[in-house]
């Protein structure tokens, strides 16, 4: 079974952390710099969503402590790390 993935903008991305139907959130490292992409795969679903820039359908990247910050402020308080 695949896993479907959306991307959508960061306004969007933090409401569907707010109503907490996401099993788990991933912030995975960019193979291109020393960011993160976070991704929250939805509880019981094979639906994942990650965030992409407003203007431009490229992923958005963080650094990991102001990931981690964004996350905390939507009442995530815990995450999984994947390095490259």
């Amino acid at each position: 079974m695949s896993v479907e993935f959306n991307r959508v903008k960061e306004g969007e991305f933090l409401r569907l952390l707010k109503t907490q139907s996401v099993g788990k959130v991933i912030a995975q490292q960019s193979a291109v710099d020393n960011k993160y992409h976070v991704i929250a795969v939805i509880a019981g679903q094979q639906i994942a969503y990650t965030v992409r820039h407003g203007r431009v359908d490229e992923l958005r990247t963080w650094r990991l402590d102001n990931l981690a910050a964004l996350l905390q402020s939507v009442g995530v308080k815990k995450f999984e790390i994947q390095m490259r």
